[in-house]
């Protein structure tokens, strides 16, 4: 058994909600005595619950949003040298990139565990290892795409089998009249669903007689006012903090969400939710009780895993935009008949 290990969870918080799903199951099968989670300040209550987990916070400067300046890089050092301090056994990461590596290196742990990506994996296309990839722990195949199912192979080569999968049960719909969360945000512009989808789909939902709640954070409660200005008065808005969100979703039938946290975080919750998924490569990323809708626009370049070559064209943003709120509407009665 392996004393205390480390895992370095520094990119997004999508990416935190899913590999706390997977820190979670490591503990439970009982890998190491005691656990510590490098995090960003957001999201270390994702892992504040975990049983003989420690969490040390900073930024980094990796991922969509790196918010990485002087101070900030102040605090990844104090944070670097209090895990130096702590004689870990062994760091862990789930991107297999040579910044995580590098990261490792700095907190001095005795190994490194992580994850590495077959030739042609299309993970293996939006991380960096300029000087190759190293001695990974385990290579996930290409014919496996999913990020779900790949943290899984990887903690069955951790656990010798003993835990195989980092999702959490769903719970299923009973009753036609649901509370429906929507949640129209995403880091990057590309991955927006236009607002007019956004504010028909909801009012169909409520002439349709469900409960819907509007997700934001606080700053973007103006945004959610304007989008559904026309139907304000028949619907409920939540931009509360990331650990009020979590308690929120939960008490959901079904959510919707972009290519976002959000949608992981409904799983992590065990709701069933609907994706509507932009350039991202749709086989990687839907948590695998969703329903993923993908379409590719008739863009030539899709997926470009948000790579976007088509800013400023005719085309911008074809392959979201092509989404109907109908096709949402038929992707919750599914849900619902399921």
């Amino acid at each position: 058994m392996k004393r205390t290990v480390c895992l370095i969870v520094s990119r997004n918080l999508g990416d935190a909600v899913i590999q706390s799903a997977f820190l979670e199951k490591l503990a439970l099968s009982g890998y190491a005595e005691h656990y510590v989670a490098w995090v960003r300040p957001q999201v270390a209550f994702l892992f504040e619950n975990i049983e003989n987990c420690r969490v040390v916070c900073s930024q980094f400067p990796v991922g969509t949003t790196k918010n990485f300046g002087w101070k900030n890089a102040y605090q990844f050092m104090k944070a670097v040298r209090k895990l130096r301090r702590l004689g870990l056994t062994t760091s862990m990461d789930l991107i297999g990139d040579f910044r995580e590596r590098f990261f490792a290196r700095l907190i001095g742990a005795q190994k490194h565990e992580y994850i590495g990506w077959q030739d042609g994996h299309p993970f293996k296309q939006i991380i960096r290892n300029p000087f190759g990839s190293g001695v990974p722990s385990v290579v996930i195949p290409s014919s496996c795409p999913g990020v779900y199912e790949s943290y899984g192979m990887f903690l069955a080569a951790l656990t010798k089998g003993n835990q195989t999968s980092i999702l959490s049960s769903v719970r299923g719909i009973s009753g036609e009249k649901l509370k429906i969360g929507l949640h129209p945000f995403a880091s990057k512009r590309c991955r927006m669903w236009p607002e007019e989808n956004w504010r028909d789909l909801a009012l169909q939902l409520v002439d349709n007689g469900h409960d819907v709640t509007l997700f934001g954070a606080g700053s973007e409660r103006p945004t959610l006012e304007r989008i559904f200005s026309p139907i304000l008065p028949r619907v409920r808005i939540y931009t509360k903090s990331l650990s009020d969100f979590t308690n929120e979703v939960a008490n959901l039938d079904i959510f919707v969400g972009l290519d976002s946290f959000g949608v992981h975080m409904a799983q992590r919750q065990g709701v069933k939710n609907v994706l509507i998924n932009a350039g991202s490569d749709p086989t990687m990323w839907p948590p695998p009780n969703s329903i993923l809708l993908a379409k590719s626009g008739g863009c030539e370049y899709y997926p470009c895993n948000n790579m976007t070559k088509c800013d400023g064209t005719d085309s911008e943003f074809i392959c979201i935009r092509s989404i109907e709120p109908q096709r949402v509407l038929c992707a919750l009665s599914k849900n619902v008949s399921s």
